[in-house]
């Protein structure tokens, strides 16, 4: 297989391997270089830099999660008059789309949460729980808008949840779950994370001016 792939693509080829099995940190060019059976200088021809080599690999998923993050959490409030509501069921069927995202691209997702120290993407998990932070908001500030309500939630209370939600879905990366046990853990996490956020909406709706 190897034999019909093209330099630059034999290149990326080993440096996948080489990154899942040392991290970028410690990944070495020059393992990459002869495993590909080439020197370190020729993959400079193609690459300025083992940074550009491992964003090269995994710049593709992180625009498409990123997109899709932006996509699924947005539903829930981009509607001019009505706010969706935050249902077991929405919630679940939008895990599930993530979950499909996740192990179509499990290698990736692998080297993003725990090989990318040193890298240029080492804050890839802390740039999805900005967006779902930033979703958090905008679905508060619609909600406020819309029920004339004045009350605050604090930015750092959203931000902890937030930080826990999405780290609790990339446990199964990090542990190198198979999708048939990740997904046995869906229902309760949906259950976990959506009533408490209705709890907190509830309370929410209840602080309006008198």
């Amino acid at each position: 297989m190897n034999n019909e792939l093209s330099v630059q693509q034999k290149i990326v080829y080993f440096a996948k391997q080489e990154f899942l099995k040392h991290g970028f940190k410690d990944a070495s060019l020059r393992n990459i270089a002869t495993a590909a059976g080439m020197t370190t200088g020729a993959i400079y021809t193609y690459f300025k830099d083992k940074n550009a080599l491992f964003e090269e690999i995994v710049d593709p998923v992180c625009v498409k999660t990123e997109e899709l993050f932006e996509e699924l959490s947005a539903s829930y409030y981009n509607c001019d008059t009505v706010i969706s509501d935050i249902t077991f069921q929405n919630s679940l069927d939008n895990l599930h789309l993530i979950y499909d995202f996740i192990y179509n691209h499990f290698d990736v997702y692998k080297l993003l949460v725990t090989g990318a120290e040193g890298s240029s993407r080492s804050d890839f998990v802390h740039t999805i729980v900005d967006l779902e932070v930033k979703h958090t908001l905008a679905y508060l500030d619609k909600m406020k808008s819309n029920n004339n309500l004045n009350a605050e939630i604090d930015d750092t209370f959203i931000h902890v949840i937030s930080e826990s939600y999405i780290n609790t879905l990339l446990e199964p990366v990090r542990h190198n779950m198979d999708k048939e046990e990740a997904l046995k853990n869906l229902n309760a996490i949906v259950c976990f994370y959506t009533g408490g956020w209705q709890s907190i909406f509830n309370e929410f709706f209840n602080k309006k001016n008198t």
